[in-house]
């Protein structure tokens, strides 16, 4: 009887939140966890490092924006957005802590000669509304003319038609398969719609939610996960109370390849390098600044799996370990410097190809599939983060790669 009511509160609190989120209740509540020798060489990666230490040096950090008066979340729950300078024009606005089970997807300010242009919009009104007055902070005086959306996945778009409200003649850019996504039937039952009643069974969802997270927070046997259960209540009632108001749009403007947006301080290049996390996933590149922006084919510290095409991501990822990067901005996470963690990526991404088989049911695959070793890198151990690397990661990406191996197409919103 109690599986039962687990698995109706699951049902019920699912469908209310980001797509890539979509499963984790089931998931955690119910299954659980799961050099160089040469002196040249030598020369060279401290000529590297020097740079990329005058790089940080350079760029400005902003002061923070005070929180709201009816925030839910602590400030030591390092959920809202905080700003971290990445190059000389260049801020990435950041959940402090990097893993929260409610994800908010990172947003870039670039600032060009004559305007603001954003990457990401947030995940929700209330986060746009904190994204314009970092705007305003950092960049006064300039109006946002340019906002570029990564992919259709709500953590990054739901604060988009808030931003608009602000800068009405911005341009909205991403791929022409994340506008089909973001217009697409399949995947508004992951996100808030003009639909009054549609909005309010989300909300509804979200407080039965809420309500379980807490019950978790008394009963987890680890004061680690009672800790964790107790700040993901936060988080997600945090959410819910942010998502008032929120409606799905789709940008006006699209590309297939590469779109540039030139200015003589911080020319942005909007590249699509193939399927990834989406299949749509746009990725910028700062040349003069020699920053890449990756939305979330690149999430730290645990990976997104639901809807992805493994094989491909692969290749993407090794085409972004060809740029001359100073600096690798993530969908989510702290700034990159190095290549240590997109290899870390494909390693765990062959590591699931290799054992995917066609011959067997979705669940006999996910009882099967083992990545114990790189559930230890990429969770640090932690008991509460490898809860949420087998429901973020393991158990959604075994479905794209079983897939794949049976030449079975991948579907947005599935």
């Amino acid at each position: 009887m109690r599986g039962l009511k687990v698995r109706m509160v699951a049902s019920l609190f699912v469908v209310a939140l980001p797509y890539h989120a979509r499963r984790w209740f089931v998931a955690v509540c119910v299954r659980g966890a799961g050099a160089c020798c040469m002196a040249g060489g030598m020369i060279v990666q401290i000529r590297q490092a020097i740079l990329a230490l005058a790089v940080v040096a350079c760029a400005s950090v902003p002061a923070s924006v005070p929180y709201p008066g009816d925030a839910i979340v602590q400030r030591t729950d390092g959920y809202l957005y905080e700003p971290v300078g990445v190059a000389p024009r260049v801020t990435a606005l950041m959940s402090p802590e990097p893993f929260q089970v409610q994800p908010l997807g990172n947003v870039t300010l670039i600032e060009q000669s004559d305007g603001v242009v954003l990457v990401d919009a947030g995940g929700s009104p209330a986060a746009a509304e904190r994204i314009a007055a970092f705007v305003r902070e950092i960049a006064p005086g300039k109006r946002v003319k340019a906002i570029v959306i990564t992919h259709w996945h709500g953590d990054h778009v739901l604060g988009l038609r808030t931003l608009l409200a602000h800068w009405p003649e911005a341009r909205t850019i991403s791929t022409v398969e994340t506008r089909a996504s973001l217009t697409s039937a399949a995947t508004a039952r992951f996100m808030p719609t003009e639909d009054a009643a549609n909005n309010a069974v989300l909300q509804r969802n979200l407080a039965e939610g809420v309500a379980f997270l807490r019950g978790r927070s008394t009963q987890a046997e680890l004061t680690e996960e009672r800790q964790g259960y107790a700040q993901a209540a936060r988080v997600v009632a945090q959410h819910a109370h942010d998502l008032e108001g929120a409606a799905r749009i789709a940008p006006n403007e699209t590309f297939t390849d590469r779109l540039v947006i030139a200015d003589r301080d911080a020319p942005v290049e909007i590249l699509f390098l193939g399927r990834a996390n989406t299949d749509g996933d746009a990725v910028v590149w700062l040349p003069r600044q020699r920053v890449l922006v990756t939305g979330d084919v690149v999430v730290s510290p645990i990976p997104f799996g639901f809807g992805s095409y493994p094989a491909e991501w692969i290749g993407v990822l090794e085409r972004l370990k060809a740029y001359d990067f100073a600096t690798l901005v993530p969908g989510h996470g702290g700034p990159m410097r190095d290549r240590v963690y997109l290899d870390r990526l494909i390693a765990l991404l062959r590591e699931v190809r290799a054992q995917a088989r066609p011959d067997e049911t979705l669940e006999e695959a996910r009882a099967r599939v083992t990545l114990g070793a790189q559930a230890d890198a990429f969770t640090g151990g932690s008991a509460w983060r490898r809860r949420w690397f087998n429901a973020y990661w393991t158990q959604a990406i075994v479905v794209s790669a079983r897939k794949e191996a049976r030449g079975e197409a991948i579907v947005q919103g599935e």
